[in-house]
C-alpha cells in the first residue's frame, strides 16, 4: 500500500513537472511572439515619422540589429505571424525605409531648390531696385540741367547707359527662369508650387513689375529717341517670347489656384507696354529718317513701316531708271549710307527681335538697293567731251586752211 501510493505520488509530481515546464515554455514563446511586435511596430513608426535623411539612415542599424536578435527565434515567430513570415516583415521594413529614405532625399532637394530660388528672386529685385533709384536719379538730374545743354546731353548718354545695363541685367534672370522652367519634370513643378506661399515675391510677381515699370518709362520718357525705342520693342519681344515658352508653367506653379487667369493678367500687360512703346517708336523712327533726308509715308506699324521703306526705294528707283543725275545719285548714295550703317549695322539685331523687321524683310530691301545704285550712276561725260574736242579741233582745221588760201 504504501508502495503504490509512493508511486502514485511519484507519477503526479512528474505529470506536474512536465506540465509546469511546458506552461513556461509557451509563456516564453508568446513572450518572443509578442516582443518581436512591439519592437517591429516601433521600427515602423519611426520608419514613418522620421524628418530627415540623417535620421532615417540611423534606423538601418537598427533593422539589422533586430532582425539578428530574433533570427534565432524565426520558426517561434513565424508561427504566430502565419502565413506572413518573420522575413517578410524584416523585407517589409527594409522597403518602407528605401521608399521613404528617398522621398525624404527629394523633399531634401525640393527645399534646397525652393531656398535657392527664394535667394535669387530676392537678389534680382534687391539688384533691380538699385538700378532703378540710379535711373530715377539720372532723370532727376536731367530735368534739373535743362539750363545747361553740354551737361543734360552727358547726363542723357548716362541715362541710356544705364537703362540698357537694366535690361541686359532683366534679359540675364530672364534666360535664368527659361533654364530653369523650360525642362522641370511635373514632380518638382508640383513641390515648387507647394511651397510658393512661403515666398514675399514670386518670379510671376516679379515679371508684372518689370513689365509695369517698362511701361511707365515708354509713358514717360521724353529723353529718348528712335534706337531707344528700338531696343525696347526688342526687349518686349525677348520677353515675350519667354513669356509664351515658360509662361503656362510658371502661371500653373506661383498661381495654382488661379493659372489661366494669371497668365492672361501677364498676356495683358504685355500687350499695353507694346501700346506703350508703339506710340513713341513710330513716331520716332520717322522723325529720325527725315532727319536724315530720307521722307517716307507715315507708318504705323511693322508691316506699314516695311511697305513705306519699299515704297520710298522703288520709287526712287524708277526715277533714276529714268533720269540718271549727280542729284538722284545722292539721294541713293545718302540712302544706302544710312540703310547700311545705321539701320542695318546699329539696329538690324533689335529690329528682327522687336518683330518690326525681318531678316527676309531686310534682304528684300539689299535685292532693291543694288540695283537701284547700278541704275543711279550718272552717264559719263566723256563721249560729249570727245565729240567737243573733236569739233574744236576740225573748226581749227578749217579755220587754219582757209587763212592759208588767204
Amino acid at each position: 500500500m504504501k508502495l503504490l501510493l509512493k508511486t502514485t505520488i511519484t507519477a503526479v509530481a512528474a505529470l506536474l513537472f512536465v506540465s509546469t515546464a511546458t506552461v513556461t515554455a509557451q509563456q516564453s514563446d508568446y513572450q518572443i511572439q509578442q516582443e518581436f511586435r512591439s519592437e517591429y511596430n516601433t521600427l515602423s513608426e519611426r520608419i514613418e515619422n522620421a524628418a530627415t535623411p540623417d535620421e532615417l539612415i540611423e534606423l538601418s542599424l537598427d533593422i539589422d540589429e533586430f532582425e539578428a536578435n530574433y533570427s534565432e527565434y524565426a520558426s517561434i515567430i513565424d508561427a504566430a505571424l502565419y502565413p506572413e513570415t518573420m522575413n517578410d516583415r524584416i523585407s517589409s521594413l527594409r522597403s518602407r525605409y528605401s521608399v521613404n529614405l528617398d522621398n525624404l532625399r527629394a523633399l531634401q532637394e525640393s527645399d534646397q531648390r525652393i531656398r535657392e530660388l527664394m535667394g535669387q528672386v530676392d537678389e534680382f529685385r534687391n539688384q533691380l531696385a538699385t538700378m532703378d533709384e540710379e535711373v530715377a536719379d539720372l532723370k532727376e538730374q536731367i530735368d534739373r540741367a535743362s539750363a545747361n545743354e553740354r551737361q543734360q546731353a552727358a547726363l542723357i548718354r548716362q541715362y541710356r547707359q544705364n537703362i540698357e545695363q537694366r535690361d541686359e541685367f532683366v534679359s540675364d534672370f530672364l534666360q535664368d527662369l527659361l533654364q530653369r522652367y523650360e525642362t522641370m519634370d511635373s514632380a518638382t513643378q508640383t513641390d515648387v508650387a507647394s511651397a510658393a506661399e512661403q515666398m514675399d515675391s514670386n518670379p510671376v510677381d516679379v515679371l508684372k513689375n518689370i513689365i509695369s515699370e517698362y511701361t511707365q518709362n515708354a509713358d514717360q520718357d521724353s529723353e529718348l529717341s528712335a534706337p531707344d525705342f528700338v531696343r525696347m520693342r526688342a526687349q518686349h519681344g525677348y520677353f515675350l517670347n519667354v513669356w509664351d515658352t515658360i509662361g503656362e508653367r510658371l502661371a500653373s506653379t506661383f498661381s495654382p489656384d488661379n493659372p489661366v487667369e494669371a497668365r492672361q493678367e501677364v498676356t495683358d500687360m504685355l500687350s499695353a507696354w507694346q501700346a506703350s512703346i508703339d506710340n513713341k517708336l513710330w513716331n520716332a523712327l520717322s522723325t529720325e529718317f527725315n532727319q536724315n533726308g530720307i521722307e517716307l509715308s507715315p507708318f504705323t506699324s511693322p508691316e506699314s513701316f516695311n511697305s513705306s521703306l519699299n515704297s520710298y526705294v522703288d520709287e526712287a528707283m524708277n526715277i533714276s531708271m529714268e533720269s540718271s543725275s549727280e542729284e538722284n545719285y545722292e539721294i541713293y548714295r545718302n540712302f544706302s549710307s544710312y540703310w547700311n550703317n545705321t539701320v542695318k549695322g546699329q539696329w538690324g539685331e533689335l529690329l528682327i527681335n522687336g518683330n518690326i523687321l525681318s531678316a527676309e524683310d531686310m534682304a528684300a530691301i539689299d535685292v532693291k538697293l543694288n540695283t537701284w545704285g547700278e541704275n543711279a550712276v550718272p552717264s559719263s561725260n566723256l563721249m560729249f567731251i570727245l565729240f567737243l574736242v573733236s569739233l574744236a579741233v576740225i573748226i581749227g582745221l578749217i579755220v587754219l586752211l582757209v587763212t592759208k588760201k588767204g
